[in-house]
């Protein structure tokens, strides 16, 4: 009996613990001032560099960046203020 319950609540730990409620999203944000081909790189780095992030596609001439990530380790207001903070304010378009 003691066996079942430690194996029951070792079971519901992995099920319900830490992870278990994340997801992968996508937004895409529309930045600023990126202007040129030069700008993207710096974009895609900050953007990369944030705990949590699992993608970032750059371009210079939609001025988008698309980013997933996990939304258990970050969230769309750090992607938008990482943007900000490298000279490249960004919204959120969807």
């Amino acid at each position: 009996m003691k066996f079942a319950l430690a194996a029951l609540a070792l079971l519901a730990s992995a099920a319900f613990g830490g992870d278990a409620f994340s997801a992968e999203r996508t937004v895409m944000l529309m930045v600023e001032n990126m202007t040129c081909d030069l700008c993207a790189p710096t974009v895609r780095k900050s953007l990369a560099r944030i705990d949590g992030v699992i993608r970032v596609e750059v371009s210079a001439e939609k001025e988008t960046a698309t980013v997933t990530f996990d939304d258990a380790k970050t969230d769309a207001s750090a992607l938008t203020a990482a943007t900000k903070n490298a000279g490249y304010p960004s919204r959120v378009v969807r």
